[in-house]
């Protein structure tokens, strides 16, 4: 007798499945889609930047490229988010050199486009939408707005020539 997975039957039946990466960072579970994700390694202490915001825990260099740390819980309540036992790094894809701070991995799921909800108003636009799944809200996040959120307003440094 085979045991099927509905979700991942579900997903690629309502149009193109991306697999999700599923993660945990404090009280918040969170979703990054893996082809967003360069690589993921063990925690090590980035080295602080002076001035940066409360989302921003410093650089850390990750297969050779130095990378800006966020810390996920703090993106959604900067002032009250809570310092756990950070696990993982992951680099991120892209223009923008980030990696993410996280707690813990979870698994990887098939998904469709079509089974997010739009996302909470109180999230910002980091969050692309939230997946409902076995009782809990993952937020399935938005990495071009990661950065963003993240400096919440502040202006960048630029060199001046």
């Amino acid at each position: 007798m085979q045991n099927h997975d509905n979700s991942t039957e579900e997903a690629t039946s309502s149009g193109a499945a991306r697999t999700l990466q599923l993660l945990r960072a404090g009280s918040f579970q969170f979703g990054i889609f893996t082809s967003e994700i360069a690589a993921i390694a063990p925690w090590r202490e980035p080295t602080s930047l002076p001035q940066a915001p409360n989302s921003v825990l410093g650089v850390v260099s990750i297969q050779g490229r130095m990378l800006t740390v966020l810390h996920l819980e703090a993106l959604p309540a900067p002032e009250t988010f809570a310092t756990n036992a950070t696990a993982h790094l992951i680099a991120l894809r892209g223009d923008e050199q980030l990696a993410l701070a996280v707690d813990s991995l979870g698994d990887t799921i098939e998904l469709a486009d079509a089974h997010l909800d739009k996302g909470p108003e109180d999230m910002g636009t980091f969050v692309l939408g939230v997946l409902h799944r076995e009782g809990s809200d993952i937020h399935v996040l938005n990495p071009k707005q990661l950065f963003p959120t993240a400096i919440q307003g502040r202006e960048r440094r630029r060199r001046r020539f």
